[in-house]
């Protein structure tokens, strides 16, 4: 597929879809990755059927990169890395006469931490929020009303030693208590990503890119 990159304030790998004005799907890495371990992502869901944005994260972690301290106060990276997607999304909704109900925040681990604090903290509702094997940072209090507009992926590995299922289980309870349209779904497999967990991810974006469109 082809590929380029855009203006942003993120590094960045953009696949386009075959027709301009098409949804977006924004993929974020995980901690001390960077974007190229996620090119082939278009092959494996929608290809060229939407656009697809690789972002990096913006501060570097010994031979990769990382959206926020792990140790610490992590609101303060995460935060920033927020804003930087928001900045980004604006630039991306202007070029390509996309609206924001039409983009999806994808991301594994701190990539999928990350996608859920920008989505359920926006004033405008995004298409979906995707969290693979991440958990959900802050209160419920921060979540705009807005955000439950958009439909959230939830996926983990049984047998996660890093980020253990038990706490992103009880993350995802809590959005359902909170009024929150969650899949969810969970994989006998440790800290990572498999092919039908992809698959899964696949179906559900076609779903709702139908209701979108």
């Amino acid at each position: 597929m082809q590929t380029n990159t855009l203006e942003i304030p993120l590094r960045n790998i953009f696949f386009p879809a075959k027709t301009g004005k098409s949804p977006l799907l924004i993929v974020m890495h995980g901690l001390g990755d960077e974007m190229y371990s996620y090119q082939d992502f278009p092959r494996y869901l929608l290809q060229d059927q939407i656009h697809t944005l690789l972002l990096n994260a913006p501060e570097p972690y010994y031979m990769g990169w990382k959206w926020y301290d792990i140790d610490g106060d992590q609101e303060i990276g995460l935060s920033n890395s927020r804003n930087l997607i928001e900045q980004s999304v604006e630039i991306i909704q202007k070029t390509f006469s996309i609206p924001k109900n039409w983009i999806f925040l994808s991301g594994f681990s701190q990539g999928g931490v990350v996608s859920l604090y920008t989505g359920l903290r926006s004033k405008e509702p995004y298409a979906g929020l995707i969290c693979l094997s991440g958990y959900l940072f802050g209160n419920p209090e921060d979540f705009t009303e807005e955000s439950k507009n958009s439909s959230i992926f939830m996926a983990h590995g049984q047998f996660d030693d890093l980020i253990p299922i038990s706490i992103t289980r009880k993350h995802y309870q809590l959005l359902k208590q909170y009024g929150y349209n969650v899949h969810w779904e969970e994989y006998p497999i440790a800290h990572t990503i498999c092919l039908e967990e992809l698959e899964s991810l696949k179906q559900w974006l076609t779903y709702r890119i139908k209701e979108i469109l």
